[in-house]
């Protein structure tokens, strides 16, 4: 009987550890790489506030920021496998291998100028300077999309490139006639760069909006078209005085085609819940909008964030239920091994991130023994080095607070030595040469 009652509490505490472990990984947060550029671009500034708002509302699913030089680059590390998600001006480039998980944001593309302009059609802007912001390349190839389409060549106007700081200079200094505005408005926000450009050309600008906007976006699926709302400048009267057609473009969240449909349901779940918590820190998030579902959608959804939006998605147990017990079987006999390999291999990680600790040891030593400001600083470099290895480190939670803490106290000895040790040097200079050399 003993033996027999020894067994069972031992399979109890086996069955045990191995759901708890299971349990454990399951409520871990699932990471996903996202790629967006350039950095200071507006979808990099919306993913960094996502990344912050997940962490700070612990959500299951995170994000890890892969910078990138802007749309083309992000969607070929998509392609490459490189990452789980991009961010992507469709307009700019498509990945092949992702489909739309979220609209991050709707902009809607037109001409303004001077109330002086007479025209109020594209066809009009002949032999006008025309500005554009150059960055994204793409606005340049938007333009001139535009203008094919109203049949005025290249060459009939003058394309002006401009930074995006020096638009209202560009317009106060004469230099363009008329801007064609990328971002100057989207789809919820009127924002303050509307109100910039009617300050820059005085008084009631003249909006040319992009009519034949079904013909463009016809003939491109990155291109749909959309409308400018009456008033979307302010003033009374308002400004437009009616809502005008015009272009609309996208900036769109993609997932991989093969990614987990659950993990990209969860993720539009999770970013969707952030709007209303990060409204205030950062108004574009409001910009954020569900795609379209349907079938016959000119850029397609992701399976997975489909299933979200239309109510479809499948329970953990509807997808994983047949083999809910037979998991919880294998975890009762691999679960106490497991617990202790993690536990291992947590153990291994610290020990490895906790080496610079040493180091800085030694770096002391040699700072307090430093024959010039040469070396001081050169000590200090590889100091530094080994606080972004930590700081890393920590990021990937392979180092614990204490262990920042005895980081922390290694270098604040580490610049104490070498702030007496330069003070040594400037007294030495102060000194007769007889003393110094004493």
């Amino acid at each position: 009987m003993g033996r027999r009652f020894f067994s069972m509490v031992a399979g109890l505490l086996l069955f045990s550890g191995g759901t708890a472990l299971g349990v454990y990984l399951w409520s871990q947060p699932r990471t996903l790489r996202l790629a967006v550029g350039p950095l200071g671009s507006e979808d990099a500034r919306l993913a960094a506030a996502l990344v912050q708002g997940l962490n700070r509302e612990k959500k299951p699913i995170r994000l890890r920021l892969v910078l990138t030089g802007g749309s083309e680059e992000s969607a070929r590390r998509l392609d490459d496998d490189e990452v789980d998600l991009a961010i992507v001006r469709p307009d700019i480039a498509i990945p092949a291998k992702g489909d739309t998980a979220l609209i991050t944001r709707r902009s809607l593309p037109f001409f303004i100028g001077p109330a002086t302009l007479a025209t109020d059609r594209v066809s009009g802007l002949r032999g006008k300077r025309i500005g554009v912001a150059r960055l994204p390349a793409g606005n340049l190839a938007l333009l001139r999309l535009v203008l094919a389409q109203y049949e005025v060549a290249p060459e009939e106007v003058t394309i002006v490139p401009l930074a995006p700081d020096d638009i209202a200079n560009a317009i106060r200094d004469g230099r363009i006639e008329v801007l064609f505005a990328v971002n100057a408005l989207n789809a919820r926000i009127a924002s303050e760069a509307g109100a910039r450009l009617r300050q820059a050309f005085g008084g009631d600008p003249t909006i040319v909006p992009i009519r034949e906007a079904d013909a463009l976006a016809t003939r491109n699926r990155a291109i749909e078209s959309g409308e400018i709302v009456r008033g979307a400048f302010g003033g009374d009267p308002p400004r437009p005085a009616e809502n005008l057609p015009t272009i609309s473009i996208t900036s769109r969240l993609m997932a991989a085609q093969d990614l987990d449909e659950a993990r990209v349901g969860e993720l539009v779940d999770a970013v969707l819940s952030l709007r209303a918590t990060l409204a205030g820190e950062l108004p574009a998030i409001q910009g954020l909008e569900a795609p379209s579902t349907d079938k016959d959608a000119a850029l397609p959804v992701h399976p997975g964030a489909a299933a979200f939006l239309d109510g479809e998605q499948e329970s953990f147990f509807d997808r994983y239920g047949d083999w809910f017990y037979l998991g919880v079987m294998a975890l009762s006999l691999l679960g106490s091994g497991a617990a202790g390999l993690l536990g291992y291999d947590s153990a291994a990680r610290r020990k490895l991130a906790m080496a610079g600790l040493g180091q800085l040891v030694d770096l002391l030593a040699e700072m307090r023994a430093a024959p010039d400001e040469a070396r001081i600083a050169a000590i200090e470099a590889r100091a530094d080095a080994i606080l972004a290895a930590v700081l890393t480190d920590y990021a990937r939670g392979d180092i614990d607070a204490g262990g920042v803490g005895a980081y922390r106290l290694a270098m604040d000895q580490l610049g104490r030595a070498a702030a007496e040790r330069r003070q040594y040097f400037a007294e030495a200079e102060d000194l007769p040469p007889a003393l110094a050399r004493g």
